[in-house]
């Protein structure tokens, strides 16, 4: 994990004074226990790198000067995870784990034999404090969207190669090459016929492992093998 690294969307401009808030603050002051004078990283997950001087430590917030700014081009090839809806404790697994893998979206889907339906407000913003969280910890400096689908028609509005794990794979082929790789998995109990019928169309099939994988295992290995291209 990167040193002293704290998030806050803002632009990050050199020379101007900045402010920590909530949580960003309290790991500041409370965890990490740093003090006026000390410097510390700051992203704001848009490709910004910045070194910033702690100038004062408030109550509730830490008010930070900026000394250089340097922003990064983001990854290529764009990898994206369609994600069928499944309990929360295993959604909040890929998520995080996948950020720290590379992923730049996840299209979170309702498969016709998804284990859950929907996301609160309250759900989704834990699903992005997830995605805040790895990114500090794993050193990337683009945090991944996350969007909500209706269903897996929905996903092929976006402009991508999509690829799908298929277990009537008898071998898997090489990844494709492409500006932007989506790869989609299904729920615990697999695509329905109608959702077969609709991949095979749109998408290009792939056998991830040899085993079948559970629903929050087949993402991971995806983004695992999507994420050498950037090597």
């Amino acid at each position: 994990m990167p040193v002293d690294r704290f998030y806050l969307n803002a632009p990050l401009l050199k020379g101007e004074i900045v402010s920590l808030e909530d949580s960003e603050h309290h790991h500041l002051s409370h965890v990490m226990k740093l003090h006026v004078g000390e410097e510390v990283e700051l992203i704001n997950g848009q490709g910004i790198l910045s070194s910033a001087k702690i100038t004062e430590i408030q109550k509730k917030k830490s008010l930070l000067l900026i000394l250089s700014s340097e922003k990064k081009a983001p990854p290529v090839p764009r990898l994206i995870l369609a994600i069928p809806l499944m309990r929360l404790s295993k959604l909040e697994w890929v998520i995080e784990k996948g950020t720290e893998l590379g992923a730049d979206l996840f299209l979170l889907f309702q498969a016709e034999y998804s284990e859950k339906e929907g996301l609160s407000e309250n759900q989704q913003e834990r699903l992005h404090n997830l995605c805040i969280a790895a990114c500090k910890q794993s050193g990337r400096l683009y945090i991944p969207s996350l969007e909500l689908v209706p269903h897996l028609e929905s996903i092929f509005k976006h402009k991508a190669l999509f690829l799908f794990g298929d277990t009537r794979q008898n071998e898997s082929k090489e990844i494709p090459k492409s500006d932007c790789l989506a790869f989609i998995t299904g729920p615990e109990r697999g695509f329905s016929k109608q959702e077969v019928q609709l991949l095979n169309k749109e998408a290009v099939s792939f056998k991830l492992n040899t085993n079948i994988l559970r629903a929050e295992t087949a993402p991971l290995a995806a983004i695992s093998l999507l994420s050498r291209l950037r090597f």
